[in-house]
């Protein structure tokens, strides 16, 4: 036993944790204050601020803001990013195909997709600063002059080819059995890459970005909750810029296209409370609501196939497919990928009519969708943050060994070749008290900010409150449901 290998860290603690009350009680008291909540932000928020009413920090007034935002400076990060796609999808194409010595699968699933959402999240939209696909695009673009889009984007697509591909990358990470052969990740970055670079050439590089690309819709969805933004003050820019990135006030909000082309006394780059972004609901279109709600939806149900729930259905459902033979596990688990969407989207919408309903009909289901989907997402960055926090602290902790040795060829660049991952780093009770309170605040800012959106939609406070007491219902029963999944067991498939 002492002799085994320690690598399957994903889900290990240094000891065994007990509740110290029953979960019911745990998800009581989650449930009171989520409720509890909504009370005192009845009581004391009475008047939206609306978009132009949260206080910013233009940041780009202090010699250190300036230096950060800096052309020189995101060209070195891009340079930086470029790299390290090099670095990872030559890994991954010529290293060593053990998981756990190449640094391909932990780069991607660990330090990118887990540890980009946070930072997308918790401090701006990163992503569209270091984006090394669009990096070498506008490399190349440059070097071979300027030129326009060769087809117009169809105003109709929304951001469903964004929801389609989302689909896709969600099966790759929770469905697809080959997800942790570097190989095989090698040739996903490159059919996507050939994808991605194929539709800039046709819609154009920021059109692609904003409506096409998953990972763009995703972080730039996530950084709305981010505390700091950047706007453009020209209204001349905005309108000529190729997106629809006009705001009510008629300043361009979140634009890299208009920020890069305003002059410097026209940007800014601002600090604001967090969450404040999500009240700007003026460019939801449906298909962006069903991709908030799979953005949702996916997080949940990675979190549900690893309880003994899912093991007692998985193991009926593989008994009554035996004719599939050994594809019986994938067929299950791109089904249960495709439902939960659907369910979301089904209960989200049933609730929409019944929150128009409430407000006395003076907005169609349709609207209310679109405006009150985004209070959703401080429960998805909640849900992220309890599900995966444990494992990019412990799964994480590879990239130490990783970055000395990248191939796997037996390198020791760094001198941490021979670093070990310390599974103790956290403990389970320490996890669990991060999941609680991560869901159940995640869940208040959620029916704050639902609360600011109605007062700003509903013809006055008493039809704004009565349309909240369904998304109140809502979030009760969500953070139940995200607390009874936290607390399982975790059980996997053989």
């Amino acid at each position: 036993m002492t002799l085994a290998p320690g690598e399957a860290l994903a889900h290990g603690f240094g000891q065994r944790y007990d509740l110290p009350v029953p979960l019911w009680l745990w998800a009581a008291a989650a449930a009171a204050a989520v409720a509890l909540s909504f009370v005192i932000i009845g009581l004391f928020v009475k008047a939206s601020p609306g978009v132009r009413g949260y206080w910013r920090l233009n940041l780009l007034r202090f010699p250190p803001g300036r230096v950060l935002a800096d052309r020189r400076v995101r060209l070195v990060a891009r340079l930086f990013s470029v790299g390290l796609l090099v670095l990872v999808l030559g890994a991954s194409i010529t290293g060593n195909q053990s998981p756990t010595r190449n640094i391909a699968p932990t780069f991607i699933w660990v330090a990118w997709w887990v540890g980009f959402a946070y930072l997308s999240a918790l401090v701006g939209n990163l992503w569209a600063v270091v984006n090394p696909w669009a990096a070498i695009f506008g490399w190349t673009e440059t070097l071979l002059g300027s030129r326009r889009a060769t087809r117009r984007y169809p105003a109709w697509l929304g951001v469903w080819p964004a929801v389609a591909l989302f689909l896709a990358f969600a099966w790759l990470e929770l469905i697809y059995t080959g997800r942790s052969i570097p190989a095989q990740l090698g040739h996903v970055i490159i059919g996507y890459s050939v994808l991605t670079w194929t539709a800039m050439a046709l819609f154009g590089r920021a059109t692609w970005l904003r409506q096409g690309d998953p990972f763009a819709t995703a972080f730039g969805v996530l950084a709305r909750f981010a505390p700091t933004e950047i706007r453009v003050t020209n209204r001349e820019a905005c309108r000529r810029c190729e997106l629809p990135c006009a705001g009510p006030d008629g300043t361009c909000l979140d634009c890299g296209v208009c920020f890069d082309r305003a002059a410097p006394a026209r940007r800014e780059w601002n600090a604001r409370p967090f969450a404040a972004g999500l009240t700007n609901t003026g460019d939801v279109s449906p298909s962006m609501v069903v991709f908030v709600l799979l953005l949702l939806s996916t997080v949940t149900f990675d979190g549900f196939t690893a309880t003994p729930a899912w093991a007692g259905l998985e193991g009926a459902l593989y008994a009554a497919l035996a004719p599939l033979g050994e594809a019986r596990l994938t067929v299950i688990g791109t089904l249960g990928l495709v439902a939960f969407p659907l369910l979301f989207v089904l209960v989200y919408v049933a609730f929409a009519r019944w929150m128009a309903w409430m407000g006395d009909d003076q907005l169609t289901t349709g609207t209310v969708a679109r405006l009150f989907v985004l209070s959703l997402v401080p429960i998805a960055i909640a849900y992220h943050l309890a599900h995966y926090f444990t494992y990019l602290l412990i799964q994480g902790q590879l990239l130490i060994r990783l970055a000395s040795d990248p191939f796997g060829f037996g390198w020791n660049l760094l001198g941490t070749a021979r670093y070990r991952p310390d599974i103790g780093i956290v403990g389970a009770r320490s996890v669990w008290y991060t999941a609680v309170v991560a869901i159940v605040l995640g869940h208040v800012i959620a029916v704050y900010v639902a609360h600011v959106v109605a007062l700003r939609e509903f013809r006055d406070r008493h039809a704004a409150l009565r349309s909240q007491l369904p998304m109140l219902v809502l979030m009760v029963s969500y953070t139940i449901v995200s607390l009874w999944i936290i607390a399982q067991p975790i059980v996997e498939s053989r």
